[in-house]
């Protein structure tokens, strides 16, 4: 068997750091300074290192891979890796909790007819536990090199619908599912509770996106007492963010149908805090605002816990409509 060296990061896709502890190699989709600001609410210091997006991606002649890692706190109580050969899933494996999960990913896929073939594999990591990666075993004698990244990057901002809550499998959120299809490196920067903040969004994030979606507003709804303090922090977000990307399409999606959506809050509906947010994006042109309740039905069963965060079929109807609404622009 042929041990790899992940430490030099070469084979990781959709990260912009990783690190040496000493159990592994951690990855991350977040600047340091971002980490530092969801640090100072434990639960955004969970899922901020949750490697959300963030694939090991190779070439190689192995038949088979083992993967170790050691898993850390966790939002939800599951573990599943997602395995592509040259594009196509052919495994999803893990743990349904926690508690059962052994800390090691093995699968023999063999050669045809005995013949070695370079293959391509993609490893979706978990979206919501923090993860250390210990080790990477190929077959004996195996190369390795890293596959070629796309030509162009997505950027996905927002909470945990973005994050991938509550999708079983990590490379059924909608982020990587549009990824994929539009053949665009990803960096998902959503993570769960957040809301709009201008002081998330880092000037010196070393990650050019040409394509920006954005999709906060469902806990905004729960936080503000009025219309007017929502609508102060919703401006500020998008003052910042069109500085930084004044020329970059950016996809505003309004909250998703939520099941308790017709329940009233101090700050009104959740209705009248999307035209909120249509209202504050008006005054940028590089924004392109997409209607939230049109991209999922409206049906309990497309939500992992009935009534908030989508399920993997909930992620597809999502990633589709959206897709369909960026490539309509296109033409």
């Amino acid at each position: 068997m042929s041990t790899i060296d992940l430490s030099n990061g070469e084979l990781f896709r959709n990260a912009i750091r990783w690190e040496q502890t000493g159990e592994g190699v951690a990855v991350h989709r977040f600047t340091e300074r971002q980490m530092e600001l969801y640090a100072r609410q434990k639960n955004y210091q969970i899922r901020s290192g949750c490697p959300a997006g963030i694939c090991l991606d190779f070439v190689s002649d192995t038949a088979s891979i083992e993967l170790g890692y050691t898993v850390g706190e966790a939002a939800r109580k599951w573990v599943v890796f997602d395995v592509f050969i040259d594009g196509v899933l052919i495994a999803s494996q893990g743990a349904p909790s926690l508690e059962e999960d052994e800390g090691k990913l093995t699968l023999e896929y063999g050669h045809q007819n005995g013949a070695v073939k370079q293959r391509r594999w993609t490893i979706y990591l978990p979206q919501i536990a923090n993860l250390t990666l210990r080790s990477l075993t190929l077959s004996e004698g195996a190369v390795v090199e890293a596959a070629k990244p796309y030509d162009r990057n997505l950027l996905c901002i927002g909470d945990s619908i973005t994050q991938g809550m509550d999708a079983r499998k990590p490379s059924s959120t909608y982020p990587v599912l549009l990824s994929r299809t539009l053949e665009m490196n990803l960096l998902n920067h959503g993570v769960g509770g957040y809301v709009f903040d201008a002081d998330s969004l880092d000037e010196e994030l070393p990650y050019k996106p040409d394509l920006i979606t954005v999709a906060y507003g469902t806990n905004d709804w729960g936080r503000y007492q009025t219309m007017e303090a929502f609508r102060e922090q919703c401006a500020r977000f998008f003052a910042k963010a069109n500085k930084l990307y004044s020329d970059i399409p950016m996809y505003v999606l309004t909250p998703f149908w939520r099941a308790d959506q017709i329940q009233s809050r101090p700050l009104g509906s959740l209705e009248a805090l999307s035209d909120t947010i249509r209202n504050v994006c008006a005054a940028y042109p590089n924004t392109r605002l997409v209607d939230g309740q049109r991209l999922i039905p409206n049906m309990t069963s497309l939500f992992g816990d009935a009534y908030l965060h989508p399920n993997d079929e909930g992620f597809l109807h999502i990633a589709m409509n959206l897709y369909k609404r960026i490539m309509t622009d296109r033409v």
